[in-house]
């Protein structure tokens, strides 16, 4: 009885931060100023993410995985299907949706790998570090097999990949790594500026077994 109402208590959460993630995503998307975006898509200084990496550290690796899972499939479905849309085959639209979404949002529960994260703070560093680079490679792969062909419709995504002698995986990383370095360093400036709230929090909570 204990097991059953502990795990309703664990998918209220997750839905509650996966509520709170969309809507700032929303919110910031409609505010000048905090809706900067690369220019070929990626969100600078993107907070909607710290909802779905707290899912992990909450509670626990298989709820954080399976809850950022299920909100990369919300904004596949929010995005009306926007990468996928330029695919040129059902391959491709595949790779972008697995990628670009699945695995790119997915990563963000491995934070659960890291559930002590709370306990101090260079743990929630190294975790978020983690995720956030797991989804810097997931996002640098598609972008070197799809993307990068559309680097030339923009004159400052044209530049970069012609500095880089036309590399595409290289041009890939970099402007990945551009949003995803942002929204690290603004992550983790929240989570360290409010670290004694979400350790009560979670201490109140003690969900992650």
């Amino acid at each position: 009885m204990n097991r059953n109402i502990n795990g309703i208590r664990k998918i209220v959460l997750v839905s509650t931060l996966l509520a709170i993630a969309v809507a700032l995503d929303i919110i910031t998307g409609l505010i000048p100023g905090l809706n900067l975006s690369m220019p070929l898509g990626g969100r600078l200084f993107n907070i909607s993410l710290l909802p779905v990496m707290m899912i992990g550290i909450f509670v626990g690796p298989r709820y954080g995985i399976l809850g950022a899972v299920v909100y990369g499939l919300l904004t596949f479905f929010l995005d009306g299907y926007a990468l996928a849309y330029f695919a040129s085959d059902l391959k491709e639209a595949v790779t972008v949706f697995m990628l670009d979404y699945m695995i790119a949002f997915g990563a963000l529960g491995l934070t659960g790998l890291f559930r002590q994260s709370l306990d101090k703070r260079l743990h929630f560093v190294l975790g978020s570090f983690v995720a956030l680079m797991v989804r810097w490679l997931s996002s640098t792969i598609v972008g070197a097999l799809l993307w990068a062909s559309y680097a030339t419709s923009n004159e400052w995504t044209n530049n970069l990949l012609e500095s880089v002698n036309n590399s595409a995986f290289i041009y890939s990383g970099i402007y990945n790594m551009i949003y995803t370095l942002t929204t690290f360093i603004t992550i983790n400036v929240i989570v360290l500026l409010s670290f004694r709230q979400l350790k009560i929090i979670k201490g109140q909570l003690n969900l992650a077994q």
